[in-house]
């Protein structure tokens, strides 16, 4: 696809050991608005990363993409300019804004000729939020591309429209009498009854998906509200333990983000009809509060046998 680059300077300090190729960076963006290299994590929490998907679909949806990749995959694609063109390339069809970043500058590609006003947007967001970290910069980034995005009709890459067929014949011979033309209906009406029934059968069976999809969408939503249940009842019988004067300072620690994640995922299916995205993140805060959960539950666990083992009272 055709597609216009610009970079954007920024100053950050990170490490990187995984690279990820273009191919698999684009595979992934295909699905998922944002992709974070393995070896990036650090930059972006799961809580962040959430609230950044959430942000690209309600101010643009289909129309940014943001990649967070290694160093080295920069490195090894000859640059970042390059890995970009390569993601790029490997999305045929792609619309709006490519954003990729490797935790020290940016680049951006978009599907439109509106690339120095992008770039722009994104210098903005980026030096306006040099002090808050990688999240805050591309959810200010997020923002500025959409305000300037000048929409799908202002695509380079858009398939030129086909050549207009040629006309049919105005008329039909006026020798040709009325028997012959009703069987030329008939003759017609013959062929195109396969194809209306085709159609009626495809329109059913679209029907039918649409309506499974969404008794499973229903059904993935009754899960999520069930698992976040059994989280919340986890929480409350660790409430206890967290509260002791001698709990471990870890255990509270991971208890509290175990809380955060609890609190994210049910403000996202407090809504009536959740969307898929949102759904989706809340799947995610609710696994990810459950290793918190866990993690806290070992810590004040160890810290409880500490304290019995140098107890001089304790004769077990």
């Amino acid at each position: 696809m055709l597609g216009l680059t610009a970079a954007v300077a920024a100053g950050f300090a990170t490490t990187a050991s995984a690279a990820s190729t273009a191919r698999e960076v684009a595979a992934s963006l295909r699905s998922d608005p944002l992709f974070v290299d393995d070896s990036q994590s650090g930059l972006l929490t799961v809580p962040q990363r959430g609230d950044l998907r959430l942000r690209i679909v309600d101010a643009d949806i289909g129309r940014i993409q943001i990649a967070v990749v290694a160093p080295e995959s920069a490195q090894r694609a000859g640059g970042l300019a390059a890995l970009a063109n390569a993601i790029d390339q490997a999305m045929p069809g792609r619309r709006g804004a490519l954003l990729v970043t490797n935790g020290e500058s940016f680049h951006v590609v978009t599907s439109h000729a509106v690339v120095n006003p992008t770039a722009a947007a994104i210098r903005a967001a980026v030096e306006s939020h040099s002090d808050e970290g990688l999240d805050a910069q591309l959810l200010a980034a997020v923002d500025g591309i959409a305000e300037v995005d000048p929409g799908a009709d202002s695509d380079l890459n858009v398939p030129s429209p086909s050549a207009p067929a040629t006309p049919a014949p105005s008329g039909v011979d006026d020798d040709i009498g009325e028997g012959v033309r009703i069987g030329v209906l008939i003759v017609a009406a013959a062929i195109a009854l396969p194809f209306l029934i085709g159609t009626i059968v495809f329109l059913m069976a679209v029907r039918r998906r649409r309506a499974a999809a969404h008794d499973r969408e229903r059904l993935d939503e009754g899960d999520a509200r069930d698992e976040l249940v059994a989280l919340g009842e986890d929480l409350q019988a660790l409430d206890l333990d967290v509260d002791m004067p001698n709990a471990s300072p870890r255990g509270r620690e991971e208890y509290q983000r175990a809380l955060d994640l609890y609190d994210r995922a049910n403000r996202l299916l407090l809504k009536d009809d959740p969307s898929e995205v949102e759904l989706y993140e809340a799947r995610r805060s609710i696994e990810e509060g459950r290793k918190r959960l866990a993690a806290a539950r070992d810590a004040l666990g160890a810290a409880q046998a500490n304290v019995k083992g140098s107890d001089p009272l304790n004769r077990s």
